[in-house]
């Protein structure tokens, strides 16, 4: 028994220690970049711990109107840890272009604010799961716990998850790109179960999706076409609910993150001026057949969880 508590409590460091690495990463560039780069948080997860990210800006730089606001979030999936370093990449890419004013995107950025969180899930990031708990110590996916028009699921179950989308509400989010792994694709909606997969705004996501693709030679489409239709994910619910202009990269295995990340940056730059006025999906091309029989497995899952749970207490 003794040497079982030892061994959980190195597990416990190591897991731990991975999260440390990318909060360490973002204090240097924090503290090497202090009038570009500085730290903001969204909130706390179940288990009480700081959800953080940097916000970067040239706060020198004046425009004659608002800043724009935009988002990057890695890590919904704690086993797709190299989202997390795509994201430091693009928050390190982003502070040396702010600092070349010959940067054919110095002037867009400089006239934008970019908020990067690295790690939305971090107890699934530390533990390499998908998952993550909730307070009661049940586990939610959570890129499946966000409103779905074309679902009737129940949603913020998690902290993490209505923590980011209570940011983005706040901070009136432009453009947002989440990251994932492994498939090596860059996405947009629709990716609900819906018959009809394409938006009203079909022709800019495809033009977006096509130039920001030539830099790093990933394929792009909807999600639900391109990858696999699925409800209540944070890209969906970002466009529906908001009319922002929101992004799904899906970073290849032998990922090449310089490139990944400068294809996130271009993304910014190419996103319309405003955010969407015709993204509500229209509920009656919904494909209910194919909710319900995705519904009925998650809810199985989740009741098999509960009753190991209850067996162990």
């Amino acid at each position: 028994m003794r040497h079982l508590f030892i061994a959980l409590i190195l597990c416990a460091s190591v897991w731990s220690a991975e999260y440390d690495k990318i909060i360490n990463s973002l204090t240097n560039l924090v503290d090497n970049n202090s009038e570009i780069a500085q730290w903001m948080d969204i909130g706390k997860n179940d288990q009480g711990q700081d959800i953080r990210g940097v916000k970067i800006e040239n706060a020198t730089f004046k425009v004659d109107e608002e800043k724009k606001n935009y988002l990057l979030v890695g890590t919904h999936h704690g086993n797709e840890r190299q989202s997390a370093y795509l994201c430091v990449e693009a928050a390190e890419q982003m502070v040396k272009i702010l600092k070349n004013r010959n940067h054919e995107h110095y002037a867009r950025l400089s006239a934008s604010v970019i908020y990067v969180v690295p790690v939305l899930n971090i107890g699934g990031f530390n533990a390499y799961s998908r998952a993550e708990r909730d307070k009661n110590g049940y586990s939610h996916d959570p890129n499946r716990d966000y409103p779905d028009p074309c679902d009737s699921n129940s949603y913020f179950k998690l902290m993490s998850t209505q923590n980011i989308a209570n940011f983005v509400e706040r901070n009136n989010i432009l453009g947002a790109v989440t990251v994932h792994g492994y498939i090596g694709t860059f996405t947009y909606p629709w990716g609900m179960y819906t018959k009809k997969t394409k938006t009203a705004d079909h022709k800019i996501y495809d033009m977006i999706g096509k130039e920001c693709c030539k830099i790093n030679n990933y394929r792009t489409g909807t999600h639900a076409d391109v990858i696999y239709p699925a409800t209540g994910a944070f890209e969906d619910w970002c466009y529906n609910a908001h009319g922002i202009w929101t992004m799904l990269l899906e970073l290849a295995h032998s990922a090449n993150l310089a490139k990944d990340a400068e294809a996130v940056i271009k993304f910014f730059t190419l996103v319309p001026g405003e955010r969407s006025k015709s993204h509500k999906h229209p509920g009656k091309n919904c494909n209910m057949v194919n909710v319900r029989s995705n519904r009925s497995r998650c809810d199985l899952l989740e009741e098999q969880q509960k009753q190991l749970l209850e067996q162990k207490k």
